[in-house]
């Protein structure tokens, strides 16, 4: 069958009316969840956007020994393993941050295209004078991402020139191009409603009909009453929902333009998205913290962060189904894998030609894919009613490579909804790195307890009530899976050692 993929980054699972009641208008989304698999327990793997594609496309958790990164050169990848066997893959991206930099994850594609401008995105150099909408102080990044993507979008001047409106029309484009293709997939990666957030005015009035303060289009990651009034922060909420509809309103035009070409009965639509954000919950705006005074500490992986949105539409379905197992992100590999006819007991090889040093000279790379080397599970035996689980818990996580529980923070999921937050037990190599570098105060803690808490997710869904005083036990029991977990999936002993002890 044929697949597309569209992954929305930073889209809450509480925008869609399919996981409950919500102010956000999202009418395509809800129309594709009526006829599609709606799955109520989806968790992210690796954290955040980069680690998170990394895992789609690889089928593997990468936060045990990689971090941001490039794709790596050895990594064999869905779209390299669907291109030898013969199916056709597009790539259409406006998430700068798979292309910038040499980051190659466009790799194993047959083609791709990349819509310039969003966010970090070096694209426009002029016009040189920039007028900041808000305060500096408020903003994140005020020196470099704002002002870059103020001259990156200084000459839209309609919906149609944004970056939803454009990334859409090219696959739209693609699909009419290739209506004989025998077999193709589609990925689609839409950077809003990731911040900054400027949606068309039509769309804020949605939820928002007056507002005379500053426009905190990208917010410092704190605690927001340091530095928002609730005016402010009620804006920020108002904008990020327009963006949501605005998404939605253009994912609505590729599920339109799959109906009218008459692919549905042999295209598979899924729809996910790779963490989410938190506006207020907890106190706090963003989705970690700010650096300061080259500090960083992610915040605790909590519900509003690790859970996401995924729907899966197969060929010709007519009515939509919950699935309640849990899964993650890097399932999403062997189950398009196995959509294709690519069982999990094949392997493939073949060629592919990796860039070096970014100066234009290529290699060609003999690779081998091993199925045994991939963590995620096909959803597929869910889909066909063949199993009612593939996993008994879910690790959502930062990457745990640097031995500091401020970075390395992770939660633990239970099939019967517990919840463990964990930054693993570092005391050890705290005290040598102070040993060498007396100036380390980075490694303590300025914002987020950094203990093991323990949170019932069917009685206390928003994790406001710690129970592990009154269940460490449980608690303990639920660290040891973890790290049975790690090691089952090939954790490097250096980065599983701090992560042994409870605390």
């Amino acid at each position: 069958m044929n697949v597309i993929l569209v992954i929305s980054d930073t889209f809450r699972r509480d925008n869609l009316s399919c996981y409950g009641p919500t102010k956000v208008k999202t009418p395509n989304l809800d129309r594709l969840a009526q006829k599609s698999y709606v799955f109520n327990n989806a968790y992210l793997g690796s954290f955040p956007t980069i680690p998170n594609r990394l895992d789609i496309m690889s089928g593997r958790f990468n936060f045990i020994d990689k971090e941001w990164c490039p794709l790596p050169s050895e990594t064999v990848t869905l779209q390299q393993i669907l291109s030898a066997s013969g199916v056709t893959t597009q790539m259409v991206v406006d998430n700068p941050h798979l292309i910038e930099n040499g980051f190659n994850y466009e790799r194993g594609f047959d083609g791709w295209e990349w819509i310039r401008g969003q966010e970090s995105d070096r694209w426009k150099s002029m016009p040189r004078d920039i007028t900041l909408p808000a305060d500096p102080n408020k903003l994140n990044n005020s020196h470099f991402v704002l002002p870059n993507y103020l001259r990156n979008t200084s000459w839209w001047k309609s919906e149609e020139d944004r970056f939803a409106a454009r990334s859409v029309t090219k696959a739209c484009n693609w699909l009419e191009d290739g209506q004989n293709l025998e077999k193709f997939f589609l990925y689609v990666d839409l950077f809003d409603p990731h911040e900054p957030w400027d949606p068309p005015k039509e769309y804020v009035e949605m939820y928002e009909k007056e507002y005379d303060g500053e426009d905190v289009l990208y917010p410092c990651y704190d605690y927001w009453k340091n530095f928002l009034s609730e005016d402010e922060l009620k804006h920020i909420r108002a904008l990020y929902m327009a963006e949501v509809t605005m998404v939605d309103h253009w994912v609505g035009k590729l599920i339109d333009k799959v109906e009218k070409l008459g692919l549905e009965e042999d295209t598979a639509f899924i729809f996910t998205s790779d963490h989410g954000y938190l506006f207020g919950e907890h106190g706090l705006i963003g989705k970690s913290f700010n650096p300061k005074n080259g500090f960083y500490e992610t915040c605790r992986m909590y519900s509003d962060i690790r859970r996401i949105p995924l729907m899966i539409h197969l060929p010709g379905q007519k009515t939509g189904e919950r699935v309640d197992a849990l899964v993650q992100s890097p399932d999403l590999m062997p189950t398009i894998l196995e959509m294709n006819g690519l069982v999990a007991t094949d392997s493939f090889g073949g060629k592919t030609n990796i860039q070096a040093l970014q100066c234009g000279i290529f290699y060609t790379q003999d690779w081998k894919f091993n199925p045994e080397s991939i963590h995620g599970k096909s959803l597929m035996p869910l889909l066909r009613g063949e199993t009612e689980k593939v996993r008994d818990i879910t690790v959502s996580s930062n990457t745990i490579i640097h031995h500091t529980p401020i970075v390395a923070k992770c939660a633990i999921v239970t099939e019967d909804g517990w919840c463990l937050h964990y930054s693993g037990a570092y005391e050890d190599e705290i005290k040598e790195s102070i040993k060498v570098n007396k100036k380390m105060i980075a490694l303590k803690p300025q914002y987020e307890r950094v203990e093991p808490a323990l949170f019932y997710l069917p009685d206390d869904p928003n994790e406001e009530h710690d129970l592990i005083n009154e269940h460490e036990d449980l608690a303990r029991k639920i660290h040891q899976r973890y790290v049975e977990w790690l090691e089952e999936v090939g954790t490097p002993e250096t980065h599983l050692k701090g992560r042994r002890k409870f605390k």
